[in-house]
């Protein structure tokens, strides 16, 4: 049997994860499938994760780093086809999430993405001199709200819309911000 390192062993666990829901429901999934597809006995499973859910949590903060450095490299006009581009290459992972249960951690992240994402935004145009339409808190919520819902519902349609039209209508919506 292989020693893993610690961080191997997590990200085989996350690989195995992301695998499995390519072809089912996160509820319908167990630990015994985790360990038994990624050949790690369930042991070693719980030195590194309490449940499946932190290790959904630990593939959603990598997830997130990854779009923080898609935010980083593309213009706002192209960011929104860029990230509806990279939630439909792993189209059945996002749907499976979806399935049976609106999860909270996931909207958390994207949450949290588009915040920061429109928080860069809003400091930008602050240091110009611009006024906004209300507390920063309070128009960050706004378009936030927005980009989540809008998203979601595209991946809960099964991506019903081309990723097009939906990151057009986005930008649009945001276009008054950038």
């Amino acid at each position: 049997m292989n020693k893993n390192s610690p961080l191997e062993t997590k990200q085989i666990l996350a690989n195995t994860l992301i695998d499995l829901l390519e072809s089912k429901p996160f509820p319908k999934i167990t630990v015994n499938e985790l360990c038994a597809k990624s050949m790690i006995v369930r042991s070693t499973f719980y030195l590194h994760f309490q449940d499946k859910y932190e290790l959904l949590s630990y593939c959603l903060n990598k997830i997130s780093k990854e779009l923080d450095e898609l935010m980083e490299t593309h213009a706002p006009k192209d960011f929104f086809v860029v990230l509806l581009s990279k939630c439909q290459e792993k189209e059945k992972v996002f749907y499976n999430l979806f399935e049976t249960e609106i999860n909270e951690e996931l909207i958390e992240m994207f949450y949290q993405f588009f915040s920061r994402y429109i928080s860069l935004v809003l400091e930008e145009k602050l240091s110009k001199g611009s006024l906004l339409p209300g507390p920063v808190e309070s128009v960050i919520a706004f378009y936030v709200s927005g980009l989540v819902g809008m998203t979601f519902r595209w991946i809960k349609s099964n991506y019903k819309q081309p990723k097009e039209v939906l990151a057009s209508c986005q930008y649009q919506m945001m276009k008054d911000l950038f």
